[in-house]
C-alpha cells in the first residue's frame, strides 16, 4: 500500500517516453500473474502481451536490452534469484537490468542473494542497490486528510480525525501507509463509536471489517439505482434483505480461502468460461446470476481475464479472518459435529467432495498459509498482544486431545503458537492431535509428547530434548535436516567415484581437490 506498483507503472511510461531508438525496452512484469516465473519468466511475460514465439526468440536472438520492472515479488511465495534462475545477462539468455519490487516484512534475514545478480562473487554488491518507499510523513498525512475530508462526506471534520489519532496510538503505522490510511479515514468514524480500548492488531481488524462492510454496502446502493430486471431483480432484494453486505463478505472470504487451498496461495486468478467449466473456479466466475450480482460489488480487480483483490492485504485479510472464525466455531462445542475417524495412516485431511459453492467450512490447514508471512504476521500479532486469544488457542490444542474431529484447527493453533515464540518446555501434552503442523524452530525440550498425532508435521529444527515421544504417530514428519560437510571455502566442483563410494570436490581457493569417503564422512 506504500505505491510499489503505482512507482513502477510510472517508470515504465517515463521510460518509453523517453526512450531513444537504441535505448532498452521497459517491460513492466506482474509476477503474480506469471505461471512460474522462476523459469522462463520473460518469455511468458511477453507472450501475454501479444507477441508470438517467432518475435520472442528473435528479440531474444538479437541481444536486444531490456529493464525488467518486476512487480510484487512477496506474492509470489518463493525465494528463488529470479536474475540467476532466468539466466539474466548470460550469453544465451535475456539482456538486461532488472528492477524488483518487495514488501519489506516479506524479506527477512540474509535476503541479498534472492536478488544480487552474481550473488557468489566477490564484487556482488557493486551490481545490486537498494531503495526504500518511505512511509508517509506526518505532512504527507495531514495533506491527504485535508483533501479526503473536502472529498468525502463522513461527517467528520479533520480536527476530529486528528483527535482520534491522538487518543489511538495503534494508528501510527497504519496511518503511514497510504492505502491503509484511506481504510482508516473509511471505518474510523464507525469503529469509534464502539468506543472500546482494543489492542493494535483489532484495532486493524475492526478497521478492516468496517472497511469491506461499507464497501459492499456502497456498491449495494448503487446496484439498486441499476434498473435491474426478470430473475436479477429478484435475487438482488432477496440478498438485500438478508443483509447484502455479510453475503458479499462471505463470498469473497470463501474465494480468499480457496486462492490458497486451490491457487497454492497466488494471489491472481485466471478463469477460462469454456476451459475452467465446471471447476472451482467456476463458483466464483461463472454464469450464475447470484454470483454475478456480487461480483459486481466485491473488492476485487479485473484485467481481461485475471482478478485480484485491489490489495494483498485484504486477501490476508480474509484469510485471517476464516481462521479466526474457526477458532471460534471450535471453541462453541455445541454447534460442533463430530466427523469420523482417518482410514489412512496419512489421511487426516478434511477432504471435501461437495461442490464449492455448498462447503462454507472449507478448512485452510497449516501447508495452505504458512508460506505467506502478511498473515502469519496478521496471526502472531494477535497472539502477542491479546492473553485471551494465545488461551484459546491453547484451549483448542487441549480439546483436540478428546476429539480428533477438530485436529485440523488444533494443527492451526499450534502452528501460530509457535511461530509467535511461544515455549512448551516440560508441557503436558500427551495425545494432542496436531497433524500437518510446522513446529519448525518450536521448543518442546522434555514435553510430553506420548501417544500425540504428529503425521506429517515439520519438526526442522525444532528443540526436543528430553522430550517423551512415545507411542506418537509420527508417519511422514519432517525434520528438514541433512548432512552435510563444511569447507574451508566454496565448492565449485563436485565428482563421485565409479564405485559411488568416494567424492572428490573442487574448491574456490584453488589448492587441491579434497577426497571423502561418502558413507562416513571421513576425509581421506
Amino acid at each position: 500500500g506504500a505505491g510499489k506498483t503505482t512507482l513502477n507503472r510510472i517508470l515504465e511510461k517515463h521510460l518509453w517516453d523517453d526512450k531513444k531508438a537504441d535505448d532498452a525496452i521497459p517491460l513492466f512484469i506482474s509476477l503474480p500473474s506469471i505461471d512460474r516465473p522462476e523459469h522462463d519468466l520473460i518469455a511468458k511475460a511477453l507472450k501475454k502481451r501479444g507477441l508470438s514465439e517467432f518475435q520472442i526468440q528473435k528479440l531474444k536472438k538479437e541481444n536486444q536490452k531490456f529493464i525488467f520492472i518486476l512487480d510484487g515479488y512477496d506474492e509470489i511465495r518463493q525465494t528463488q534469484n529470479l536474475y540467476v534462475s532466468n539466466s539474466i545477462n548470460r550469453p544465451d539468455g535475456w539482456q538486461g537490468k532488472m528492477v524488483i519490487s518487495c514488501r519489506s516484512e516479506y524479506l527477512g534475514q540474509n535476503y541479498q542473494s534472492r536478488f544480487q545478480p552474481n550473488p557468489i562473487e566477490k564484487d556482488k554488491d557493486t551490481a545490486f542497490q537498494e531503495v526504500v518507499v518511505k512511509p508517509f510523513s506526518k505532512e504527507e498525512s495531514d495533506k491527504y486528510l485535508e483533501n479526503y475530508v473536502a472529498h468525502n462526506p463522513t461527517g467528520w471534520t479533520t480536527e476530529a480525525y486528528q483527535e482520534a489519532f491522538s487518543k489511538q496510538s495503534n494508528l501510527k503505522d497504519l496511518i503511514s501507509n497510504p492505502f491503509l490510511l484511506r481504510v482508516v479515514l473509511e471505518a474510523l468514524p464507525y469503529v469509534e463509536k464502539k468506543g472500546k480500548a482494543v489492542s493494535a492488531i483489532q484495532l486493524r481488524l475492526d478497521l478492516y471489517d468496517q472497511f469491506v462492510k461499507q464497501w459492499f454496502e456502497r456498491n449495494q446502493q448503487r446496484l439498486s439505482t441499476q434498473g435491474l430486471t426478470g430473475t436479477k431483480r429478484e435475487i438482488f432484494r432477496e440478498l438485500s434483505d438478508d443483509d447484502f453486505a455479510e453475503h458479499g463478505i462471505a463470498f469473497s472470504q470463501e474465494l480468499a480461502v480457496h486462492l490458497y487451498t486451490e491457487n497454492a496461495g497466488k494471489p491472481v486468478v485466471k478463469y477460462s468460461l469454456r476451459k475452467d467449466k465446471g471447476s472451482w473456479k467456476d463458483a466464483f466466475f461463472g454464469r450464475e446470476e447470484e454470483n454475478q450480482l456480487l461480483r459486481e460489488a466485491w473488492p476485487l480487480i479485473r484485467s481481461g481475464t485475471e482478478y485480484r483483490f485491489i490489495h494483498k492485504s485484504l486477501l490476508e485479510y480474509f484469510v485471517a479472518r476464516s481462521l479466526f472464525e474457526s477458532f471460534d466455531r471450535c471453541m462453541d462445542r455445541s454447534t460442533r459435529q463430530r466427523r469420523g475417524s482417518a482410514a489412512s495412516v496419512y489421511s487426516f485431511e478434511e477432504r471435501a467432495v461437495l461442490p464449492p459453492k455448498t462447503r462454507r467450512d472449507l478448512s485452510l490447514s497449516p501447508k495452505h498459509w504458512i508460506g505467506d508471512l502478511g498473515i502469519v504476521r496478521l496471526l502472531t500479532d494477535r497472539v502477542q498482544q491479546e492473553p485471551t486469544f494465545k488461551e484459546q488457542l491453547l484451549a483448542i490444542i487441549e480439546c483436540s486431545k478428546a476429539d480428533k474431529s477438530i485436529r485440523q484447527t488444533a494443527a492451526n493453533a499450534m502452528t501460530i503458537l509457535v511461530r509467535a515464540g511461544v515455549q512448551f518446555h516440560g508441557a503436558d501434552l500427551k495425545g494432542i492431535q496436531i497433524p500437518g503442523a510446522d513446529l519448525s524452530f518450536g521448543f518442546f525440550e522434555s514435553a510430553q509428547l506420548q501417544g500425540s498425532d504428529l503425521r506429517k508435521a515439520r519438526l526442522r529444527a525444532s528443540w526436543l530434548r528430553n522430550a517423551n515421544l512415545s507411542g506418537a504417530q509420527m508417519a511422514g514428519v519432517q525434520f528438514g535436516e541433512w548432512p552435510y560437510l563444511e569447507e574451508e571455502s566454496l565448492v565449485f566442483s563436485c565428482a563421485y567415484s565409479p564405485d559411488g563410494k568416494n567424492c572428490a570436490v573442487g574448491l574456490g581457493s584453488g589448492k587441491i581437490s579434497v577426497r571423502w569417503v561418502v558413507n562416513s564422512g571421513r576425509h581421506k
